[in-house]
């Protein structure tokens, strides 16, 4: 008996980290953010901009423009007052705000961040391009920003 329930609970955790994340375009995540908050997501079809990195990296907070029903807590209403708030991007200690380009949908602008060393990393492998295609693992909500977990260099 105890080998049948090690079985199906095995089973079931197997079954359970293969639908935990997801890899989707970013047009579909750029469309609907917020259907992927506190879930692990891959995100294709999407590019770094390494050129506004130093303004980042220095510490500078800049505004991030996300679609939120009705504005947010610490949100401003946006010029045209039907829901879309400028929200300060507040990366926490130890992470760098990095600036993601959604290729198919150029006017979605979220807070996502990455950690030092992986930021670190990431700025040695690519080596002075301004833009990379990239994919990106993260996890995080659409009000408060979006930790990047991982990354892979090309589409």
């Amino acid at each position: 008996m105890k080998k049948i329930t090690t079985f199906f609970a095995m089973a079931a955790m197997m079954v359970g980290a293969a639908y935990s994340q997801v890899t989707i375009r970013g047009i579909d995540f750029a469309n609907n953010p917020a259907k992927w908050n506190g879930k692990p997501v891959t995100v294709k079809g999407i590019q770094l901009n390494m050129s506004n990195h130093q303004a980042v990296a220095s510490g500078a907070v800049a505004p991030a423009v996300v679609a939120a029903p009705g504005g947010a807590l610490n949100a401003a209403p946006g010029a045209n007052g039907q829901g879309t708030a400028v929200v300060r991007c507040n990366p926490p200690r130890g992470f760098k705000q990095i600036d993601v380009d959604f290729i198919e949908k150029p006017d979605y602008e979220g807070c996502f961040f990455i950690s030092e060393a992986m930021y670190n990393e990431l700025k040695k492998q690519t080596a002075g391009q301004n833009k990379i295609d990239v994919q990106l693992t993260f996890r995080g909500d659409s009000k408060m920003g979006y930790q990047v977990t991982f990354y892979r260099l090309g589409k």
